[in-house]
């Protein structure tokens, strides 16, 4: 069967992150500074008050919605509106967009994709394969597209979707369904390489896709949810490709 796209999931796929502590205490000083200077007579929290309160507030929110499988996306900034409303400060639009920006940019600078990685999706575009991202994340869509132009990969990709654009996660249909349509691709005639059986693996199947579990950054081992092939490592999808 012909192969007309490759669609990749995006973190712990082709890369990995983490921030670090030191950053974001960094972001949330400058942060701090923001809120002194625009409420002059209220002495905002201390850094690390700010860090618990709002980043990692945000974070457990986060996490809590995953965990409980919500497959509607979060709202970025009504997170920070609600956090910051919850410390005594009701920001305008504007502030809240910069606070956000700065937030990101913490995790931003942490991620890193392996030189092989990027030369792997660059010899499958070369092949004429239509390449496509499909990746679930809360995070401003504008500014994921912008990091992926910083890393050097976003004119590999035909098609791309966050679910914070999106509005709805894997494994729904619909977010495999805007890339496969901007790759102009059939799903019977595709494939679908990410790290979670459930969102990535179950979630292209369920479409007809063909499917690949990578293993480099997170490990699910297959159960019920069966891969048509698992890789350790993200260039091994070349030898994939190449056996289909």
């Amino acid at each position: 069967m012909s192969l007309d796209a490759i669609l990749f999931d995006f973190g712990h796929t082709l890369m990995d992150f983490r921030r670090t502590e030191e950053a974001l205490r960094g972001a949330y000083s400058v942060i701090r500074e923001r809120l002194a200077h625009w409420v002059e007579d209220q002495s905002p929290p201390e850094v690390d008050e700010l860090v618990e309160r709002i980043a990692e507030e945000i974070d457990r929110q986060v996490e809590r919605s995953y965990q409980q499988s919500a497959l509607e996306e979060l709202d970025i900034l009504t997170l920070f509106d609600e956090a910051f409303t919850a410390i005594g400060y009701k920001l305008p639009a504007e502030l809240l967009r910069e606070v956000a920006e700065l937030d990101h940019d913490v995790l931003a600078t942490s991620v890193r994709i392996e030189a092989d990685t990027i030369e792997a999706l660059e010899k499958l575009r070369a092949d004429g394969h239509a390449l496509g991202l499909v990746s679930n994340v809360w995070l401003l869509p504008d500014l994921m597209h912008r990091d992926l132009e910083n890393l050097g990969i976003k004119h590999l990709f035909k098609g791309v979707a966050f679910s914070s654009e999106v509005g709805v996660r894997k494994p729904r249909p619909q977010i495999f369904q805007t890339v496969l349509d901007a790759c102009g691709a059939k799903p019977e005639a595709s494939v679908f390489v990410g790290d979670r059986l459930v969102d990535d693996i179950a979630g292209a199947q369920a479409l007809g896709m063909r499917t690949v579990l990578t293993q480099q950054y997170r490990r699910e081992e297959p159960g019920e949810i069966k891969p048509d092939h698992v890789i350790a490592r993200l260039p091994e999808i070349l030898d994939v490709v190449a056996s289909l």
